[in-house]
């Protein structure tokens, strides 16, 4: 995704991007960095363990014996 548009060069900065990239160079694209405590956590929080689907399983049986004894 590209930050620098023309749309944001006009209403902040009153130029076109093309103007503004002229008069300074091109954007510099950078990666943001993620310390390692985040990146683990992000990894960590996003793995299912095999107790998340069993209780999600037993959760959707319930609830379709549910809708199934009252319909």
């Amino acid at each position: 995704m590209e930050a620098l548009t023309n749309v944001h060069c006009v209403a902040r900065h009153q130029t076109t991007k093309q103007e503004l990239i002229a008069r300074h160079g091109s954007p510099k694209y950078v990666a943001p960095r993620i310390d390692s405590e985040v990146q683990r956590w992000i990894r960590d929080a996003q793995v299912i363990t095999k107790l998340d689907f069993e209780l999600a399983q037993a959760a959707a049986r319930t609830m379709l014996r549910r809708r199934t004894s009252h319909g």
